[in-house]
């Protein structure tokens, strides 16, 4: 028990019982069909049962056993000591987001009036992104959380330095991804993925470069 309920995880444990409690109190006030899916302009496309409001507390949970399967299964489970916190802090800022899409659908479904989904969005992300990004350079090597690549996990040189970079990259993105809240819809989806791509491919062939520059 002292594994799956521990301080550092009680946030997470907290919006976990808040998403789970709105979940059931908003569940006898909601129409037998709930919208589960949204386009890219931000339209409803998909509809399910109402019993899919319990997806959000379900996928909270399964982060929390999730978090410490990992942190215990790993082989390298003494770093996470070292950045419990930043370890931690993803989950929350999950959790944080599965809350709030959360609280977007029940508004919707009650026809309230909200902001549109492809402006809240790419906000949410972004910014969860630049937190991220901005607690990276403290991930110690792992085999779960972090910029995992054959070439991190073989060298602790280059586990901080390409997380250095990436911390950079995702802070960068993440700001960029929070800007294209207020584009086109096109031009919206075309940029966030684009620097998705990027907050994906430029940390992995960094380490890739820095890990051959060293061992050539």
């Amino acid at each position: 028990m002292n594994k799956i309920f521990n301080h550092e995880n009680i946030k997470v444990w907290i919006i976990f019982v808040v998403t789970l409690i709105v979940a059931i109190f908003s569940y006898g006030y909601l129409p037998d069909q709930i919208p589960i899916h949204f386009n890219v302009a931000g339209e409803i496309d998909n509809y399910g049962g109402k019993i899919y409001i319990f997806l959000f507390p379900a996928i909270i949970i399964m982060m929390i056993l999730l978090a410490e399967f990992a942190r215990n299964t790993d082989p390298k489970k003494s770093s996470y000591s070292k950045f419990k916190k930043e370890y931690y802090l993803i989950f929350l800022l999950v959790s944080i987001l599965m809350f709030l899409i959360e609280l977007y659908t029940i508004a919707v479904s009650m026809n309230m009036k909200v902001f549109n989904i492809n402006m809240l969005m790419p906000g949410a992300v972004g910014l969860m992104f630049v937190i991220i990004g901005n607690s990276m350079p403290k991930f110690k090597q792992n085999f779960y959380a972090g910029i995992r690549t054959s070439w991190t996990l073989a060298d602790e040189e280059v586990w901080f330095k390409t997380h250095r970079l990436g911390g950079k990259v995702w802070f960068i993105g993440g700001l960029l991804m929070m800007l294209t809240a207020f584009m086109p819809d096109t031009l919206k989806a075309i940029i966030f993925f684009g620097t998705v791509l990027v907050l994906v491919f430029v940390p992995f062939i960094y380490s890739y470069v820095i890990y051959n520059n060293k061992y050539k």
